[in-house]
């Protein structure tokens, strides 16, 4: 996955990613469009400049995610 410029891989670098990116500022995530495989949401949390927009874009291959990028809307 890649997010702030920077590439997670793998089960421990994702776990740590959501830990510090997600759970520690308690981030809520409000999605406001979906099309395609591109999630458009609105994130709030214990981070200063919030809410902020987000696009989450997936590959999926046999139903499961094997790609995400998040990029700033």
């Amino acid at each position: 996955m890649r997010d702030d410029g920077k590439t997670w891989a793998g089960e421990a670098e994702i776990r740590e990613w959501i830990q510090g990116h997600l759970i520690n500022p308690k981030v809520v995530l409000t999605p406001t469009s979906f099309a395609d495989d591109r999630l458009v949401a609105s994130g709030d949390g214990d981070f200063p400049g919030g809410p902020l927009s987000f696009a989450l874009v997936f590959d999926i291959k046999d139903d499961q995610v094997t790609d995400l990028t998040i990029e700033p809307v």
